[in-house]
C-alpha cells in the first residue's frame, strides 16, 4: 500500500469526523529507512518504513491502527513509569487493545497487530483474538479483552507494569518490535529530532479528537473491557482543558485577569463625504444646506481586558478529584492572575500558587461564603467549580438573584444538580466542558 498524506488524512477523517484535528495536524508523509516502522514528529510529519508497510501494512484498517498509534503515544506519556523495554510493551498493550476495541471498525478490530504479533506469550498481549488460556499472562490479557469485567479487576496504569514486571522476569524478556518511537525499543534507530514534543495545546486537541471518535464509534464497542475503557479515558484527561470559550462569557470587568475581549464602541469621523451621515447631516441636507464636512457615524473594534471570577471547592470531600481538576485549570495560566479557594470561608490566592500545589482549607463546606464575597467584591458573574455537596441559605440567593448575578456552575464527583445555584446560571457536568 502507497500512503499519501490524501490516504492518511481520508482513513483519519472517515473514523474520527470530517472535522478531525489529527486528520489536519498530520501535514506531511514521508519514507525514511530510519525508523523501524513510523513516527509523527511534532511538526506534524509521518515517516514510515517502505519496507515495513510493504510488508504489513496492506489496506486502510491497518494504516488507520498505525497512524493511531503513533497519535496515542504522546496521550499515554504519564503511563510510562521509567524507559525499560516492559513500560514499553506495558504502554502499547493498552494503546493496541483500545484501538481494536474503542475503534473496531476502523481498525479492522486491530487487523495490523493481528499481523505483527503471535497469539501467545508476552506478544499475545499486544493484540486481540490472541491463544492465552494456558498462559502466565491469561489473567491480565483478560483485564483488557474479556467481555464481562467487574470493577473489582481494575487495574491503574503503575498496576499494570507493576503485573507486567511479576509476570515477566527481567533476564527473559524476548524482543519485540514496537510500533513507533520509544526511545530504546529493541532494535530500534531514531532520528533525533523524532520524539514528538508536542506542545500543551495540540495534545489537548488530540485527546479532544479521539474523545469524540470514541463517541462515534460507541455503537459498535460491545463486549470492550470497561477498566480499558477507563484506562484511555484516565490517559486523555491529563491532556484535556476547559473550554476557554464558555468560560470567557462569564468575564467580568469588576476582576482584572488577563483575558481579553473584543467588542465594538460607536465613533464618529469627519470627511467631505456622506459616508455614513449623523442625524445632524441629515436635517442640514433637509434644509437645503451642505455641511462642509460630514460627521460620519462608524464603529470601532477595541481589546478590553477582564477577569474570571473562579470559586474552586477545596473542601475535604472533593481531594481526590483537584489533582484532575487543577491540571484542567493549568490551559488557564496565562490569563488567570488569582483564584478564589473556598470552603467555609472564601481566600483568593495566586493562580501560581493553586498550580503548585499550595491549598487554603477549612475542609468544611458551604456556599454562603460564595455568595458573600460575591456580592461584597460587587462581582455581576461567577463560575463556580465544586462536587454539590453543600448549602446556600435562601436569603442570600434571593440577594444574588436580586443583584441579577449570573453564576456558571461546573460539577465533579458525580452530583448533576446544583439547586442552590441553577437559578443564577447554567449548570454543567466538568467533563461537558472539557476539551
Amino acid at each position: 500500500m502507497r500512503i499519501t498524506l490524501e490516504t492518511v488524512r481520508e482513513t483519519l477523517r472517515s473514523a474520527l469526523g470530517r472535522d478531525s484535528f489529527v486528520a489536519s495536524f498530520i501535514t506531511r508523509v514521508d519514507e525514511s529507512v530510519h525508523v523501524p516502522t513510523a513516527s509523527i514528529g511534532a511538526d506534524g510529519r509521518l515517516r514510515y518504513n517502505p519496507e515495513f508497510v510493504k510488508r504489513h501494512v496492506l489496506g486502510d484498517e491497518d494504516l488507520f491502527c498505525l497512524v493511531l498509534h503513533e497519535c496515542m503515544h504522546p496521550m499515554f506519556g504519564h503511563f510510562i513509569h521509567g524507559l525499560g523495554e516492559l513500560e514499553n510493551i506495558a504502554a502499547d498493550m493498552v494503546i493496541n487493545a483500545s484501538i481494536s476495541q474503542l475503534f473496531p471498525h476502523p481498525s479492522g478490530e486491530g487487523s495490523l497487530f493481528k499481523k505483527l504479533y503471535d497469539p501467545h506469550g508476552l506478544q499475545g498481549l499486544l493484540r486481540p483474538q490472541s491463544r492465552m488460556g494456558d498462559s502466565r499472562y491469561w489473567n491480565l490479557y483478560n483485564v483488557f479483552y474479556g467481555r464481562s469485567v467487574g470493577k473489582e479487576s481494575w487495574l491503574s496504569a503503575g498496576e499494570v507494569i507493576q503485573t507486567l514486571r511479576i509476570l515477566t522476569p527481567e533476564v527473559s524478556i524476548p524482543q519485540v518490535l514496537l510500533l513507533g518511537s520509544h526511545g530504546g525499543g529493541a532494535g530500534e534507530k531514531r532520528e533525533t529530532n523524532d520524539s514528538p514534543a508536542l506542545d500543551t495545546e495540540t495534545l489537548g486537541r488530540i485527546a479532544e479528537d479521539l474523545k469524540r471518535g470514541v463517541k462515534r464509534n460507541v455503537n459498535k464497542m460491545a463486549g470492550y473491557s470497561e477498566c480499558l475503557y477507563e484506562l484511555f479515558l484516565d490517559a486523555l484527561k491529563t491532556h484535556l482543558s476547559i473550554k476557554k470559550a464558555l468560560l470567557q462569557k462569564f468575564a467580568t470587568k469588576q476582576k482584572v485577569d488577563n483575558f481579553r475581549q473584543s467588542v465594538e464602541q460607536p465613533r464618529v469621523s469627519v470627511s467631505p463625504i456622506p459616508l455614513h451621515p449623523s442625524k445632524r447631516d441629515l436635517v442640514l441636507l433637509s434644509a437645503g444646506i451642505v455641511p462642509f464636512h460630514y460627521h460620519n457615524r462608524a464603529t470601532g473594534v477595541v481589546t478590553q481586558k477582564q477577569g474570571l471570577a473562579v470559586y474552586l471547592d477545596v473542601s475535604g470531600s472533593v481531594n481526590e478529584h483537584l489533582p484532575h481538576i487543577v491540571g484542567l485549570l493549568h490551559s488557564l495560566k496565562t490569563e488567570l492572575r488569582t483564584i478564589f479557594l473556598f470552603s467555609n470561608t472564601v481566600v483568593e490566592v495566586p493562580f501560581q500558587a493553586l498550580l503548585r500545589g499550595e491549598i487554603n482549607t477549612t475542609y468544611g463546606t458551604d456556599f454562603n461564603c460564595i455568595a458573600e464575597s460575591i456580592l461584597a467584591r460587587g462581582l455581576d458573574k461567577a463560575v463556580i467549580l465544586t462536587d454539590g455537596y453543600a448549602s446556600l441559605k435562601p436569603e442570600l440567593q434571593d440577594d444574588l438573584k436580586r443583584r441579577h448575578i449570573r453564576t456558571f456552575t461546573v460539577l465533579f464527583g458525580g452530583k448533576d444538580e446544583c439547586p442552590e445555584f441553577a437559578p443564577l446560571g447554567g449548570v454543567a457536568q466538568l467533563e461537558d466542558i472539557t476539551q
